[in-house]
């Protein structure tokens, strides 16, 4: 079975949907009884996340436009053109996008509905295209996937109709290298990993974080690391070292695990997740999690985590107190975490994910 795949709304940075797609990538990798051919349309700035896979020769990739105008441009006009040419079985569009005229069965991932219930966390151009695009997308979808419950029930109560075809793929948590955490002067810190944007609501973190007594932060620090997005930079100016706050930006794999295993507790108080990879990566190697108590971060955590409102900075800081004071409390959710996080696998996710492609495939569109 020929499954094409399009890659071609990842950049050169790393994302969450690239996390996702890789991982399952390199889960049917190691699958030698796969004998299907993926087809993989990836612009030139998103190449080297298919190549550092070490992919073999089932895996073919294909070029696409670099440029968000003419990718989706492209994506509607020449995509459906090219999986016609190349005899394609069955299409998956694994952030959010379909070809509208595609001929082939398809399968559409949706993530979250963010861009619809959230839509002053996202870009302008962005809050207008994608709510346009995942309407047409899951009526024109043989299945959807889902990645959390919660994302399934936001779906179907915007679009009641997809109830019949949609598929929950919980999502794994990656291994992390074996590393030891980095040596320095700062001993004890909190850690906060995404996307710089409104809806990781970091400008809550931070005034929870500053309204904390020197007495209760003592001498742990926060490190914030991740990709600059928008609408952020007031708080990033408004922050300095003398609250013990440390923007480290964009990090490699290896140095965010080192981070990560060096924290003394991971913070994500993020407004809406449709799935919230961070928090389970960080329960999977025994960190301490304050998430919020709204979306999938209170879906995936459970009771792993301390949940907090992430519409109050009171809730935020008395959260953060708690884990900075009561070191029976860190205990508690490192053995939580870690048996909360074993529920979930990426082989799971990937078995799941070709499951629903290979039934798609064998029905007309």
């Amino acid at each position: 079975m020929k499954i094409s795949i399009d890659a071609t709304g990842l950049g050169q940075a790393k994302t969450g949907t690239t996390v996702y797609l890789t991982q399952i990538l390199a889960q049917w990798n190691q699958r030698k009884d796969l004998a299907h051919t993926f087809i993989i349309f990836v612009a030139p700035k998103a190449r080297h996340h298919f190549t550092a896979l070490g992919l073999d020769g089932r895996f073919r990739l294909r070029h696409a436009p670099n440029a968000r105008f003419l990718r989706v441009l492209w994506q509607q006009t020449l995509l459906p053109v090219h999986l016609l040419q190349l005899g394609v079985c069955v299409h998956w569009g694994p952030g959010f996008v379909l070809p509208v005229l595609g001929l082939c069965p398809m399968v559409v991932t949706v993530h979250d509905l963010t861009f619809q219930l959230f839509p002053a966390a996202h870009e302008r151009i962005k809050r207008h295209y994608f709510p346009w695009m995942i309407r047409r997308a899951v009526r024109k979808a043989h299945s959807v996937l889902v990645i959390s419950h919660t994302t399934k029930a936001d779906l179907e109560r915007l679009q009641p109709e997809s109830r019949h075809k949609n598929h929950v793929t919980l999502l794994g948590a990656r291994t992390l290298p074996s590393i030891e955490p980095l040596q320095s002067s700062v001993q004890d810190y909190a850690l906060f990993i995404g996307t710089l944007e409104p809806r990781k609501n970091l400008r809550n973190l931070i005034q929870a974080w500053r309204s904390l007594a020197t007495t209760i932060r003592g001498q742990t620090h926060l490190r914030v690391v991740g990709t600059t997005g928008w609408l952020v930079q007031d708080v990033i100016d408004s922050a300095n070292e003398q609250d013990n706050i440390h923007f480290l930006g964009s990090l490699t794999d290896q140095a965010l695990a080192a981070q990560l295993q060096g924290a003394s507790f991971f913070v994500y108080p993020s407004l809406y997740e449709g799935f919230g990879l961070p928090v389970l990566e960080a329960m999977s190697i025994g960190i301490p999690v304050l998430t919020s108590n709204v979306g999938a971060t209170q879906e995936i955590a459970g009771a792993a985590a301390l949940l907090v409102d992430p519409h109050s900075v009171t809730s935020i800081a008395q959260g953060l107190a708690r884990l900075l004071q009561e070191p029976e409390l860190l205990t508690s959710l490192r053995a939580a975490g870690l048996e909360r996080a074993a529920q979930f696998s990426w082989a799971q996710t990937a078995s799941q994910t070709l499951q629903a492609l290979q039934a798609a495939g064998t029905h007309s569109p």
